[in-house]
């Protein structure tokens, strides 16, 4: 009998490779199986728009080929926004229809440079994601010429909020990158059931930025968006400096670990991963 090799054992246990891209840095790591833990391959500053030639010092030899791979998007990749359907939608196409229109609305720009993706809904408002075409066609390169299996490309945002919103009992969620936090703004109140995303807003981070000035922004927010303040925001990533001290306060402030990347049961469609969404 033929002995498997790496890339067919890792994929029999559930291993794959995880790239993470953000305007700054890029990583890739390798999970052998999906309860084990990752294995860093790769870690680079960016300095220039990635290209799929950066990782070629680490595939070009083939031994991780055949591996899925799934890719996590920093925010400040993509352009996250929210769509309210219009009463009279029939189907897709009228969704897609509005949200093209609310894309050209917010950003002014000519939509053939973006790759729109969005979780279709007719009775609520739902979340729309626009990634350059430029960078989708770089991450199909890097998969076709190294023989990976692209399965997911999920906005950094998007895996936090899989992963959290049945637990935020009416907090909004902050996910902390690269100097900003993406705000998932909710207005459930507590105990009364799962969170509703109602405003995703990016807060960049002043030099200095502290419990109270975040608080003040929040309040903000909340305003612009016709929302209720909120009572709590549940933080994921590493702490930050100055925002990590205070735990007194309204809203409470509180921090977690990083969540994992995309699973088959946590994804949104591709883009946003594979498989059936969460919520």
């Amino acid at each position: 009998m033929r002995k498997p090799t790496l890339p067919s054992l890792t994929r029999f246990l559930g291993g794959r490779l995880e790239l993470t891209l953000t305007r700054a840095s890029l990583s890739l790591a390798l999970r052998r199986t999906a309860w084990g833990a990752s294995v860093s391959l790769v870690e680079l500053p960016l300095a220039s728009t990635f290209h799929p030639d950066m990782l070629a010092p680490t595939l070009a030899a083939g031994h991780l080929a055949g591996l899925p791979l799934s890719v996590t998007l920093g925010d400040d990749l993509v352009r996250l926004f929210m769509v309210a359907p219009p009463g009279n939608a029939r189907g897709l196409a009228d969704i897609r229809a509005v949200t093209t229109l609310r894309f050209q609305r917010l950003y002014g720009e000519d939509l053939a440079a973006w790759r729109l993706t969005f979780d279709a809904a007719v009775d609520r408002p739902f979340l729309a994601c626009a990634m350059p075409q430029a960078l989708h066609a770089a991450l199909l390169d890097l998969a076709r010429t190294h023989r990976l299996a692209l399965t997911a490309i999920t906005p950094r945002f998007v895996t936090a909020w899989n992963a959290e919103h049945r637990r935020l009992d009416g907090a909004w969620l902050g996910v902390a990158q690269e100097g900003a936090i993406t705000l998932g703004c909710v207005d459930v109140p507590p105990g009364e059931g799962d969170a509703g995303l109602m405003a995703v807003h990016r807060l960049a981070l002043p030099p200095g930025a502290d419990a109270r000035w975040l608080r003040d922004q929040l309040r903000a927010v909340a305003l612009r968006h016709g929302l209720a303040d909120p009572v709590a925001v549940k933080l994921v990533g590493h702490p930050l400096a100055g925002l990590a001290a205070s735990t007194t306060g309204t809203p409470t402030l509180t921090w977690q670990a990083p969540v994992p990347r995309p699973t088959a049961a946590q994804a949104f469609a591709y883009l946003f991963g594979w498989g059936q969404r969460a919520g």
